[in-house]
């Protein structure tokens, strides 16, 4: 075997080149890779993600268990949540280091992901975090599309009697683009 064979753990530590991964692992590497871009331009930041394993992103807590001896080398730190409400809430605290006199670190860029139930429920959470910002390091303008937390939202099947629809229309958070399901298999 040559070193450059494909490893399982490329897809955590390879920095350049192609890796393989599934979409909850690259999820897992998109917060690796935040940690290391605020590296390389000197910020001493943090990561955290939190959110509800009984999301149909369950498989995200999965990977991040998985990824923990990485995310830890890079300061992100995984706490799932109880329910959507207190994961939303612990992501909005992340946001908030500013109120420390003198914090330490520079910011903290956090991910927070659910199902469509409990985004309604979580409508209060977003809509205060969205309105108090991101914290300093997690620049939001047009220039910058380094958010400092990041909803995710996995929707169940349609008819999935388990389930209901969520209108991500009245989900008062800012949006970059919605993808709608079949159009994801288009590109």
């Amino acid at each position: 075997m040559n070193a450059s064979a494909p490893t399982l753990e490329d897809k955590y530590v390879l920095e350049r080149g192609r890796v393989y991964l599934t979409g909850v692992q690259a999820l897992v590497r998109l917060a690796l890779l935040q940690a290391g871009r605020d590296r390389a331009a000197g910020l001493n930041t943090a990561g955290f993600v939190s959110g509800y394993r009984g999301s149909p992103l369950g498989a995200l807590d999965r990977a991040l268990v998985e990824a923990a001896p990485h995310l830890a080398a890079r300061d992100v730190r995984f706490q799932p949540g109880v329910n959507e409400e207190l994961a939303a809430t612990a992501v909005w605290g992340t946001q908030q280091l500013h109120l420390f006199p003198q914090p330490h670190r520079d910011g903290v860029f956090a991910m927070w992901y659910g199902k469509g139930p409990g985004v309604d429920r979580c409508g209060d959470v977003f809509k205060h975090a969205n309105y108090a910002g991101a914290a300093r390091h997690a620049r939001q303008d047009s220039r910058h599309l380094d958010p400092g937390r990041q909803e995710l939202l996995g929707a169940a099947r349609t008819g999935d009697r388990q389930h209901q629809p969520v209108d991500l229309g009245a989900v008062p958070v800012p949006r970059l683009r919605r993808v709608a399901a079949l159009e994801r298999g288009r590109r």
